[in-house]
C-alpha cells in the first residue's frame, strides 16, 4: 500500500510541475488535500478538497485529486462525478481517462467507459493500462476472445501487467468452455509471481478446472414415476347430450419416464447436447384406449458466439397407443400398444444475453405428424399435418434459484384432412419461486414453489358440421374455433442432490364453438425423481 501512495504521490506532483498554470496560481486548500491524500489521510482530504474546488471551481486538478479520493474509499458515484469534471475542465488531466474507465466499469456503465476508452486510445494515454481496461470491458460484455487480444495486448506494451493479464485471460477461456487453456493461462500467471494475493486467487481457480475437467460426466440419467388422479381421462364433453354414454371418465394415472442426456465436454465455442426419453402413461379407467408410450430423440448441435448462440434443434417422438382402429370396437376388445403417431420438428434457434439475468431466444423450425391406426372415417378427417412453427422466449434470472418465463409460440397445420387443417397461438408464462433461504436450502434442500398458465388458441381452416349442446345438427356449417386454458401450481423438494419430492395440481379449461369439443380436467400428481 505504501509503494502504491508513493507512486501517486510522484505522479500527482510531477502533473503540478507539469501544467503551469498551477505554479501560476497557488491554491493552499489544494496543496493540502494533495498532502492528506499521500498521507492516506482521505475523509480529511476529501474536505479539503471539496473546498478547494468550491474556491476553485475551474480546478481540473482539484477535480481529479478528489475524484481519486472518493475511488479511494469506494465511494463510486461521487469519485465519477470529480474525474468526468478532471477530463472536461481545462487543462484535462489525460491521466484521469484511466480512472474514469475503471470506475464507469465497475459501474458496469460499459457504454460510457467505451466512449472515454476510444478518447484515450486516440491519445494513447497509458496504452497498457487503456489496453487492460478495455479487455476488462469486453470480458463483461461476454467478447471473450477479443478481451484475449486486448489483454495480450497489455502483457506486450507493459510486462507488470503480465500476472494480471494471464489470470484474466485464463477467465476469458473458462468462460468460453475452454478450460485446458484457461489452466495453462493460470500456471503462466502463478509463475509471473508465486506469493502474491493473485497467484493465491489463480491456484483456487485451478483446482475450480481440475476438478470440472475430473468431475465432468458427459451422460445424466433421470427417471422418475408420479401417481395420480384424473377427473377427465377421455376428454368428456360438458354438454350432457353430447356426453351420453361416455362413463369412467374419472381414475388414477400412473406417469413415469426415463431420460438420458449427453453433453460432451467441447472445448471451443462449438456446442452439443443429445438426449433419449421413454415415458409411459397409464390409467386405471379406459386403458385399452388411452395408455400410451412415448420414445423420443432429440439433438442439438450449435456454435456460441459469446452473448448470443445458434443452435440447430431437431427430434423424433414415436407415439404408441393401446387403440382399436375399428370404428365401433366390439366388447371383448382388448388392444395391445399400437403405431399411433410420429412426430418430427427441426429448425434453427438463437440465443441472446442481454445481460447476466436476461435470456431471449427465438426459434424457427417445421413440424410433421404421421398418424397410423386412426379411425378412418373419410378423407375430410386425415389427421396427417405439416407447417412452420416459430416461437419468442423469454427467460428473467430474478434471484439465485428462481427465475421467470414467457412464451409466444405460432404454428400452422396443413392437414391432408380439411377437417384438422388450423392455425394456433400460444402464450405461456411460469414462474420458479424458492420458499427457503440460501442457508436454509444448504441444510435441507431447496423447496421452490412453481407456478404455468397458459392459453392456446386455434382457428380451424374449413367449415364443418357439428352439434349443439343439446344434441341438434344445425343446417349450417361454421368453422371451429377452440381455446385451452391450462394452469398448475406445484411444490418441487430437492431433498436430496440426486432426488426430489413433487407434487402438483393442474387444470385444463377447453371452450370451443364446437361444443362436442368443450371439457374440463383436473389433475392431482405426486411423485418422486431421481437425478444422476
Amino acid at each position: 500500500m505504501k509503494k502504491i501512495v508513493l507512486i501517486i504521490s510522484i505522479f500527482l506532483l510531477s502533473i503540478i510541475c507539469h501544467y503551469p498554470a498551477f505554479c501560476q496560481t497557488p491554491n493552499p486548500l489544494l496543496e493540502e488535500g494533495i498532502k492528506q491524500y499521500q498521507e492516506e489521510n482521505l475523509e480529511e482530504a476529501i474536505e479539503t478538497l471539496t473546498k478547494a474546488r468550491a474556491a476553485d471551481a475551474g480546478s481540473s486538478m482539484a477535480a481529479f485529486v478528489l475524484g481519486m479520493a472518493y475511488k479511494r474509499t469506494n465511494d463510486l458515484p461521487n469519485a465519477e462525478k470529480h474525474l468526468r469534471d478532471a477530463v472536461t475542465l481545462t487543462p484535462k488531466i489525460k491521466e484521469a481517462y484511466v480512472e474514469l474507465i475503471d470506475v464507469l466499469y465497475q459501474l458496469n456503465k460499459l457504454a460510457e467507459a467505451r466512449q472515454y476508452l476510444a478518447i484515450a486510445e486516440g491519445e494513447t494515454i497509458i496504452p497498457a493500462k487503456i489496453a487492460f481496461l478495455k479487455g476488462l470491458i469486453l470480458l463483461k460484455e461476454n467478447k471473450n476472445n477479443d478481451a484475449v487480444a486486448s489483454f495480450e495486448k497489455a502483457k506486450r506494451l507493459d510486462a507488470t501487467f503480465a500476472q494480471a493479464a494471464d489470470f484474466q485471460i485464463a477467465v476469458a477461456y473458462m468462460k468460453e468452455g475452454m478450460l485446458s487453456k484457461a489452466k495453462e493461462s493460470l500456471n503462466l500467471s502463478i509463475t509471473q509471481n508465486p506469493v502474491s494475493d493473485l497467484a493465491g486467487f489463480a491456484r483456487q481457480y485451478q483446482d475450480i478446472i481440475d476438478s470440472a475437467i475430473k468431475t465432468h460426466r458427459p451422460l445424466h440419467l433421470t427417471l422418475s414415476a408420479l401417481v395420480g388422479y384424473d377427473t377427465n381421462i377421455i376428454s368428456k364433453p360438458k354438454s350432457d347430450a353430447l356426453s351420453v354414454g361416455l362413463d369412467g371418465e374419472k381414475g388414477t394415472t400412473l406417469n413415469s419416464s426415463v431420460r438420458v442426456d449427453f453433453t460432451p465436454r467441447i472445448e471451443g465455442p462449438w456446442l452439443f447436447n443429445a438426449s433419449y426419453t421413454l415415458a409411459s402413461f397409464v390409467n386405471s379407467q379406459h386403458t385399452h384406449s388411452h395408455d400410451s408410450l412415448a420414445n423420443s430423440v432429440s439433438i442439438a448441435p450449435g456454435y456460441n458466439f459469446g452473448r448470443w448462440a445458434v443452435n440447430f434443434n431437431a427430434s423424433y417422438t414415436n407415439f404408441l397407443l393401446r387403440t382399436d382402429s375399428a370404428l365401433v370396437p366390439t366388447a371383448d376388445s382388448s388392444p395391445g400398444y399400437r403405431q399411433y403417431m410420429h412426430y418430427y420438428t427441426y429448425g434453427p434457434s438463437i440465443k441472446f444475453l442481454v445481460n447476466e439475468t436476461n435470456i431471449v431466444e427465438w426459434y424457427i423450425g417445421y413440424e410433421k405428424k404421421d398418424y397410423d391406426n386412426q379411425k378412418y372415417t373419410g378423407p375430410d378427417n386425415v389427421r396427417d399435418a405439416e407447417g412452420p412453427k416459430t416461437y419468442l422466449s423469454w427467460i428473467w434470472l430474478y434471484m439465485p434459484n428462481g427465475f421467470f418465463n414467457l412464451r409466444a409460440e405460432y404454428n400452422i397445420d396443413h392437414a391432408d384432412g380439411m377437417l384438422w387443417d388450423n392455425t394456433g397461438t400460444r402464450l405461456t408464462g411460469n414462474i420458479s419461486i424458492p420458499l427457503f433461504s440460501q442457508e436454509t436450502a444448504n441444510k435441507y434442500g431447496l423447496l421452490s414453489l412453481q407456478v404455468t398458465g397458459g392459453v392456446y388458441l386455434q382457428t380451424y381452416s374449413y367449415e364443418q358440421s357439428y352439434q349443439e349442446a343439446d344434441g341438434t345438427t344445425p343446417v349450417g356449417k361454421r368453422k371451429r374455433k377452440d381455446a385451452t386454458y391450462n394452469g398448475s401450481v406445484g411444490l418441487n423438494w430437492a431433498f436430496w442432490k440426486h432426488g426430489s419430492l413433487i407434487c402438483q395440481y393442474s387444470a385444463t379449461e377447453v371452450d370451443s364453438n364446437m361444443p362436442v369439443n368443450s371439457y374440463s380436467r383436473d389433475i392431482y400428481m405426486a411423485g418422486f425423481e431421481f437425478r444422476y
